[in-house]
């Protein structure tokens, strides 16, 4: 990492320690100069980086990757002791914070109102005891391509700034969809950050869609019982979150809980709030055992009130883990160790869903009526400037929808290197059979495919059904070993388990295991189809079973004629078989050395 000069001289230097107007007016972020309505373009955010580098010694300002266009993404450190790489820093002791802005480069909140802090703390030394016990890495931008596609009019329901970058990548990837499957250049370089640092906790900025309400920001942070390790789910609820509420109601920003509405034209039915899937910040946070909390300020509050809104929050959650860094540290350790000893055989929570049962809670609204639009043809909702304390109905209660249990190892064949890399982005340690091996292992068989018809980014989700097959297998040499006892094994299991909602599976990373590749002509077959029956009774009365009760199948003579093509020696074994094979119990396995 190396350092970089803004070229101020010394002489400059002295002369704006000796005028205080001068020193604070040179140091003014774009968004100040501009009265508070514009946030700069990406080349005016590095050179404010570089001078914040600059300025101080605990400052570093680096990049940790390269967008497709060839921009670098950019990272600012703050350390007081100049902790400066993940080795010294870990040797620190110091709690390791992230914040994360412009990952949706419309929604760029988090930017200027990070720039303002550092600014704050290294030039104005105001703040300064809250980096004592903290180490930051500070992301002001992440979609920097989609950055600088600038324009006004790149977020229609939000109120400022006058320009702002577009919400996905150059290559049209939302990176809040993306920290799972990682098909983005720009999430592949973060987890390798993310790898390198583990940072303690995360917090991820944005501003919100949906209804109007008083709250100027509002967070999602999971809470629920076996959707993150115990540990964690203490330190979000016991610890950090009453915290935080306490010191932005201080602030005059008190915090609501981001929601989303049960019906969108009728309020009073009560809000919901469930699990972060793992292609979310804190979805992912959760399943990485690490406090992630995502910060949502509401779109119809002026620029200035979200950018002071973000800055208030930056500052308490570095308030928090400066005094409480001892705890968080413990929290996400205690939160690694419990995920690695999970064992063989335990039933894992994959999805979950909200109940209908429901508390009352008071949520700071505003007033609402409904009137015919003619212009939709139905209802529409005018929401009113009249502030209504609202008690209402919360839905937050949640049951797991899928489950799987977690073996002691799980196979990947050689060919499937590709998923094997993905893993180790997620920070996975994969092993390689040394010598061929049997083994009794556990996997499933696909039926009733389907394919989502529209393309959800860049892919086509699949839907299916999956029953479990057990049997003894030869195992070639070469064969990657996943050990199911280290602190990404929930990561690990979301991933390769095909029911959960961001398998593999379901993005679609092994749709060649559902296309058949052999066939037999229709005149052959017949003819077999007439031997088969003659010789098997039991087969003929499935065969009359199926055309009875399948009416589509009855009525399609392919089907009809591949309904013994399927049940015959020349059916392809592998069709619709899962490749990735479970050691469902402790056996010892001659591996070679771990790959990182």
């Amino acid at each position: 990492m190396k350092r970089r000069n803004c070229g101020i001289s010394a002489v400059g230097w002295m002369m704006l320690t000796i005028s205080g107007f001068l020193f604070a007016e040179n140091w003014q972020t774009d968004y100040e100069k501009s009265g508070f309505l514009e946030t700069p373009r990406y080349a005016e955010t590095i050179k404010y980086c570089q001078r914040l580098d600059t300025a101080s010694t605990s400052i570093l300002f680096t990049s940790f990757g390269v967008t497709p266009l060839g921009r670098d993404l950019p990272l600012l450190i703050f350390d007081s002791d100049g902790n400066f790489t993940p080795e010294k820093q870990k040797q620190s002791g110091k709690a390791l914070v992230m914040f994360i802005a412009g990952i949706h480069a419309g929604e760029i909140d988090g930017k200027d109102a990070g720039l303002m802090l550092l600014r704050d703390m290294v030039v104005d030394t105001k703040y300064v005891e809250l980096m004592k016990n903290v180490t930051l890495l500070f992301i002001p931008i992440f979609n920097v391509d989609g950055h600088e596609r600038f324009s006004p009019y790149n977020r229609f329901n939000q109120i400022g700034p006058k320009e702002m970058g577009w919400r996905v990548t150059a290559q049209n990837y939302n990176l809040n969809r993306d920290f799972s499957k990682a098909d983005s250049p720009e999430m592949r370089a973060w987890l390798g950050l993310f790898q390198q640092w583990l940072p303690d906790l995360i917090v991820d900025i944005h501003v919100t869609d949906g209804a109007d309400y008083q709250y100027a920001v509002t967070y999602g942070m999971e809470q629920h019982v076996g959707a993150i390790a115990e540990p964690v789910r203490k330190w979000n609820v016991e610890t950090f979150l009453p915290m935080l509420k306490k010191g932005l109601e201080a602030d005059g920003f008190p915090l609501g809980v981001y929601v989303i509405q049960r019906d969108e034209k009728e309020f009073m039915k009560g809000l919901s709030y469930g699990v972060a899937s793992p292609r979310f910040s804190n979805g992912y946070g959760a399943i990485q055992n690490r406090p992630c909390i995502l910060i949502e300020t509401h779109m119809l509050k002026d620029y200035k009130t979200r950018v002071s809104a973000t800055y208030q929050v930056f500052k308490n959650v570095l308030s928090i883990i400066s005094e409480k860094d001892s705890v968080l540290k413990k929290a996400v350790s205690d939160g690694d160790a419990e995920t690695a000893a999970i064992p063989a055989g335990t039933s894992i929570p994959l999805n979950f869903s909200v109940t209908s049962d429901s508390v009352f809670i008071e949520f700071k609204g505003f007033g609402y009526r409904k009137e015919f639009s003619e212009i939709s043809g139905s209802d529409r909702v005018i929401w009113t400037e009249r502030p209504v304390n609202y008690y209402m109905p919360f839905f937050t209660n949640v049951i797991p929808t899928a489950r799987a249990e977690m073996p002691y190892a799980y196979l990947i064949p050689a060919e499937l290197k590709p998923i094997v890399e993905i893993l180790k982005l997620h920070g996975a340690k994969i092993d390689r059979l040394k010598t061929e091996q049997k083994l009794k292992v556990a996997s499933y068989k696909f039926s009733n495919v389907s394919w989502q018809s529209m393309p959800s980014e860049g892919r086509h989700p699949v839907s299916f059904s999956t029953a479990k097959t057990s049997f003894d297998k030869n195992f070639p040499a070469g064969t990657f070993v996943v050990l199911m006892n280290q602190r990404t094994n929930r990561i690990v299991t979301h991933l390769l388990e095909p029911e959960a909602v961001d398998s593999f599976v379901k993005w679609g990373f092994f749709d060649g295991l559902f296309e058949q590749k052999e066939y037999g002509e229709p005149y052959v077959l017949e003819d077999t189809a007439r031997k088969m029956l003659a010789e098997n009774p039991e087969l003929k009365r499935d065969f009359e079973r199926k055309i009875e009760n399948n009416p589509k199948f009855a009525a399609d003579p392919l089907q009809r004629l591949f309904f013994f093509f399927d049940r015959s020696p020349f059916h392809d074994e592998q069709l619709n078989v899962y490749p990735i094979s479970k050691v469902m119990k402790p056996v010892e396995l001659n591996i070679e050395a771990s790959e990182k």
